[in-house]
């Protein structure tokens, strides 16, 4: 009788919970929606185009001298992709697909089938790309963050105006990764290894009585794992339309904007661990969905921004100004029957100051977050300070770059490049950004009008 042998659920409860942490730990940045921005360092507050208006500062749409027949400056872009990812959130992905746990139940039944050193050096490899992968979880910055849309602008003499439509999905976990289950796993990793390198199985099970039971079976490490993560997420569907005034101060153009907008908001929040009695990713990910609650709500960014001296501006934002707390579904405690708690997802207003250097050729920007976000639940806050360039080349082509630092230290920093380019009415703009364990890319595709 093999001394060794494993319930097939073993460890599937960790493959959970690696899905569940595929979702970011971070709180709800000033945003990045374009390609020009991301390429910028997220700085657009102070230096962005009308195209941009909308998304960070409304008030950008008024510093325009001509109307609107007079010239092609109105645009619209569809489709606008931008989409934000850290690497250790990318290998819990990986994890998921390479359904390590299913490796891992096979390698040990081949194991109880035949106790021979090839099978045990499976379960020593799977297992250690288990315990690899929850090192990753719990020491790096997980984290997704997308935007897709189009929207449309056309500033006028002095004014302007535009609408857009889009959806951003971002999310925040707390990873609490024991060292518990990670001596636990290396047990295993450790015996197996032994077996493998050529050990005899019951001297190894007699050096390790507490991962078999009294049958001479492997025991199913799920009631004993104590990891588990708070994972929350929010899906923001936006439709906007931003308006913007110039006016006249002691001989400097001040502009004021306002971007009303109705908001679809569907909010998630649960608690994945290891004793939820779920037997595979799917069921963890319908759990994760059954919490979903779907709300309406009005918001409004509004914007200031002044032009001193012809080419220097300074500007202020606030986005999302009222405060939202948005419920999601809990199910009963299973012991007691009674009615969890609701468990809110919050989103918090974000204030932004920029000042910048614009011109036809040559434009600098700087972009500054007043306080540090509020989380929307229990993972780290974020305040970044943005720099952009860019440098226009034959009137059409635009070479940019940018980098973004956290100023709490809790995310790394990111530097970022991209181009635009201009053929007659057709504009497309593309950027890249990279960061420690961070990645980010944009594409938008658009005409003049």
């Amino acid at each position: 009788m093999s001394v060794f042998s494993a319930h097939r659920r073993a460890l599937k409860p960790l493959v959970i919970l690696i899905s569940a942490l595929s979702s970011p730990a971070f709180a709800i940045s000033y945003g990045v929606y374009d390609s020009r921005g991301l390429a910028m360092g997220g700085s657009a507050t102070a230096i962005g185009t009308h195209a941009q208006a909308a998304f960070y500062n409304p008030a950008l749409l008024a510093f325009h001298e001509e109307e609107e027949e007079a010239g092609r400056d109105g645009r619209v872009y569809i489709p606008n992709i931008v989409v934000q990812v850290s690497e250790g959130a990318q290998s819990a992905i990986d994890a998921v697909e390479d359904e390590l746990d299913t490796q891992l139940s096979n390698a040990i039944n081949q194991f109880n089938d035949a106790p021979i050193q090839a099978s045990a050096g499976l379960i020593r490899d799977v297992a250690t790309d288990l315990r690899d992968v929850l090192d990753d979880i719990a020491t790096d910055d997980l984290s997704i963050d997308s935007f897709i849309g189009f929207n449309i602008s056309e500033p006028s003499n002095r004014e302007g105006g535009g609408f857009y439509f889009g959806a951003r999905a971002l999310a925040g976990g707390v990873a609490n990764v024991s060292d518990a289950d990670r001596e636990l796993l290396g047990d295993y990793i450790e015996s197996m290894g032994q077996i493998a390198g050529g050990a005899d199985p019951d001297t190894v099970a007699a050096a390790y009585p507490h991962l078999i039971n009294n049958r001479g079976q492997l025991i199913d490490p799920t009631s004993t794992l104590t990891s588990n993560a708070d994972v929350s997420a929010l899906v923001v569907s936006e439709w906007g339309m931003a308006l913007a005034k110039q006016f006249e101060f002691r001989g400097q153009a001040i502009a004021l904007g306002i971007t009303p907008k109705l908001m679809r908001v569907d909010a998630f929040r649960d608690t994945a661990d290891f004793n939820d009695g779920l037997d595979s990713v799917d069921d963890a990910e319908d759990e994760f969905k059954d919490s979903q609650e779907t709300h309406l709500a009005f918001n409004a960014d509004f914007g200031i921004a002044a032009t001193i001296a012809e080419h220097y501006r300074v500007s202020l934002t606030l986005k999302d100004a009222f405060k939202k707390e948005f419920t999601t579904k809990q199910k009963a405690d299973p012991l007691t029957g009674e009615p969890a708690p609701d468990l809110k997802v919050t989103l918090s207003s974000r204030a932004r100051m920029g000042m910048g250097y614009v011109s036809d050729k040559f434009t600098i920007g700087l972009d500054y977050d007043l306080d540090e976000s509020t989380p929307m639940a229990t993972e780290a806050g974020t305040q970044e300070l943005s720099l952009g360039a860019e440098y226009v080349l034959f009137d059409s082509l635009a070479l940019r770059a940018g980098y973004r630092n956290d100023q709490t230290g809790f995310h790394e920093n990111m530097a970022s490049a991209g181009l635009g380019y201009r053929w007659k009415r057709f504009v497309v703009d593309v950027a890249y950004a990279s960061g420690g364990n961070y990645q980010a890319g944009g594409l938008q595709l658009g005409w003049t009008f």
